[in-house]
C-alpha cells in the first residue's frame, strides 16, 4: 500500500515541476524583449548575451529609443459651432409652473386613482356607519359609495383635498379640508339606521 502511494505521490510531484516549467517557458516566449541591456565598457573581458528573440505571432513592434512617436496633430479649431438644443431642456424654463384649470382637472382624476382607498372620493361621498370607543379613544367606520368599510382615527387622510380628520364625538366626524389655502370644515353624521 505504500508503494502505491508513493508512486502516486511522486506521479503528481513530477507532473506538477513539468507544469511549471512549461508555463515558464510560455511566458518567456509571450514577454516582449523590452529591456535594455546596459553598455558594458571595453575593459570588461566577459561578453553579455543579448536576450533571444521571441516568435513575431506574440510580441508587439517595438520602437528604439531613439525613435518615439509623435501623435498626429490637432484639427484646426474653428469658429463655426452652433448649439441645436432640440431634446434638451430649457435653462431659462422656471422649474415651478403655475397651475391652471386644466391641470387642476389632472390633478383631481389622479387623487381619484390614489393608492389610498379613503383618498379616491369625496369627502361627502362617505358615511358615517358606526363609531366606538371612549372620549379618548374613539374610532369612527365610514362606508363608501361601492358598501366597502374603512376605519377612520383623528389624523387619518380623507378626500381628495387633502382632507384630514380632526376630531371624532359621539355622533359625527369633523374633517378639515384644504381645497384652496383656506381651512374648510366638513361634517360627517351617523348615520341611525
Amino acid at each position: 500500500m505504500k508503494k502505491i502511494k508513493f508512486a502516486i505521490a511522486s506521479t503528481f510531484i513530477i507532473v506538477f515541476v513539468i507544469e511549471i516549467f512549461s508555463f515558464a517557458a510560455e511566458v518567456k516566449n509571450i514577454l516582449p524583449a523590452t529591456t535594455t541591456v546596459p553598455a558594458v565598457p571595453a575593459a570588461t573581458p566577459k561578453r553579455i548575451q543579448q536576450p533571444p528573440v521571441p516568435p513575431a505571432a506574440h510580441v508587439a513592434p517595438t520602437v528604439a529609443p531613439t525613435q518615439i512617436q509623435q501623435p498626429p496633430p490637432l484639427a484646426p479649431i474653428s469658429d463655426n459651432y452652433s448649439y441645436n438644443p432640440s431634446g434638451k431642456p430649457d435653462p431659462f424654463r422656471p422649474f415651478i409652473a403655475v397651475v391652471d384649470v386644466a391641470e387642476k382637472q389632472q390633478i383631481t382624476k389622479k387623487a381619484e386613482a390614489s393608492m389610498f382607498p379613503l383618498q379616491r372620493a369625496e369627502t361627502e361621498k362617505y358615511r358615517v356607519v358606526g363609531i366606538a370607543g371612549d372620549k379618548d379613544h374613539r374610532v369612527a367606520i365610514v362606508e363608501d359609495t361601492a358598501k366597502k368599510f374603512y376605519p377612520l382615527f383623528i389624523g387619518t387622510h380623507i378626500g381628495l383635498y387633502n382632507g384630514k380628520v380632526i376630531e371624532i364625538m359621539a355622533d359625527r366626524v369633523i374633517v378639515e379640508e384644504y381645497e384652496t389655502k383656506k381651512a374648510k370644515r366638513l361634517i360627517l353624521k351617523l348615520r341611525k339606521n
